[in-house]
């Protein structure tokens, strides 16, 4: 057993957990000390749920023998105990024996690692969606802009196997190879550019296609408020359809490319300031459903060229509930409560892990002793916040009631 005592809740009440067999046997005011118990002083530090992250990709995208294990690193780090990986990984993802590799590996891991099935292979065709889910897959990937026929098979599958679809929304086709957000600076750093509408065409499409299939739909780090405005309003009609945001879209503008920085070039795109206050404004709202970390890190033999050469990606997850804090709790954006439930609750919910998101009697012990009063200033030049202070560390990560980081 475990004891956690002077623990800040996220409602901001000081309390004591009591941890027996990897879940939260009791929360109260003062828990009397017993014998043969290990007690840690949370110091009245915030004792929150581990973070789930549902947007995530290993490193350079590939799977090898050391790619979930330093997931696993940086994702302690950040105070994230679940992942769901996107399958758009090497090699490709489309056999029942690669998956079980995959989770042989997810298993000897001290996060939790969920991997989705992409909905097509290489040659554009059907996946064995069936075999894949049947075999441990969580979930449905897919890009917007897929085979329409594709489409409508992967939310019968969907509906069939009750499984939750991840969809990047993009059609690319109206991009001539854009690498940036299309404005005055992609002009003036003669880039192409990523029009907004590439997004909202496709976020309009799938909404309207939620209508007529009855599936969980997760429409993936969106990037305009016109995004958010069509999915709630579809949400409207259709209650099984969330919208995500990365936390990158709700800090940084596309001025983070100028000089052409390669570390700001993701996907979607930063956009312009007012579109980053527009989002922000949705966001405090209620409007979004999720935030992620859209945690996908390359090397810097992928980044250190040509602005139109570069990988699209950021490696962002070892930071994710500082950067969280700091720009949306500490600027007073949104509260620790309304935190842990985009970060926290509300994923887990999505994929059906019920049993985690809450510092609550009977959850699991999958919690983050974290230090708001803590601050630092990012020193790192391959980092897409460099020069900015944030605030607050992670302490103490416990996996199933067991310290895994400290």
């Amino acid at each position: 057993m475990v004891l956690i005592k002077n623990a800040k809740l996220a409602n901001l009440e000081i309390k004591d957990i009591l941890i027996k067999d990897g879940k939260i046997e009791s929360i109260q005011d003062s828990i009397k000390v017993l014998e043969n118990i290990r007690i840690i002083d949370a110091k009245e530090c915030f004792l929150l749920p581990g973070l789930v992250d549902l947007n995530v990709r290993l490193a350079n995208s590939v799977l090898n023998r050391n790619s979930l294990k330093k997931l696993t690193k940086t994702a302690l780090k950040g105070g994230v105990t679940t992942s769901l990986i996107m399958p758009d990984f090497t090699p490709r993802l489309d056999n029942s024996t690669l998956l079980d590799h995959f989770k042989i590996k997810a298993q000897k891991q001290e996060c939790d690692f969920h991997v989705a099935a992409p909905l097509s292979n290489e040659e554009n065709r059907l996946n064995n969606i069936a075999t894949l889910l049947n075999n441990g897959t969580t979930a449905i990937w897919t890009t917007s802009s897929c085979n329409a026929n594709i489409l409508k098979r992967g939310f019968q599958y969907a509906r069939m196997k009750q499984a939750p679809i991840f969809c990047r929304c993009y059609d690319e086709n109206l991009d001539d190879s854009g690498v940036m957000n299309e404005s005055e600076l992609s002009f003036k750093l003669g880039l192409p550019g990523i029009t907004k509408v590439s997004e909202h065409s496709e976020v309009a499409k799938i909404a309207e296609l939620s209508l007529i299939n009855n599936t969980k739909i997760i429409f993936q780090s969106l990037s305009t408020k016109r995004s958010i405005n069509i999915v709630r309003d579809i949400k409207k009609i259709n209650k099984n359809i969330f919208s995500e945001l990365s936390i990158h879209h709700l800090c940084k503008t596309e001025d983070a490319c100028d000089g052409f920085n390669t570390y700001a070039k993701i996907l979607p795109p930063l956009r312009e300031e007012s579109e980053r206050v527009a989002m922000v404004s949705e966001f405090a709202l209620g409007n979004v459903d999720i935030l992620t970390s859209a945690h996908s890190p390359k090397s810097v033999s992928y980044k250190d060229v040509a602005f139109e050469n570069a990988e699209f990606g950021i490696g962002s997850i070892e930071e994710y509930l500082s950067l969280c804090y700091t720009y949306l709790v500490k600027s007073e954006i949104i509260n620790m409560q309304r935190l842990t439930e985009v970060c926290s609750l509300n994923p887990s919910l999505i994929i059906e892990q019920n049993d985690i998101g809450k510092i609550e009697v009977g959850y699991r012990a999958d919690m983050v002793i974290f230090d708001e009063k803590i601050s630092k200033v990012i020193d790192d030049k391959t980092s897409l916040y460099d020069g900015d202070t944030l605030y607050g560390e992670v302490k103490k990560v416990f996996k199933d009631g067991e310290v895994v980081e400290s």
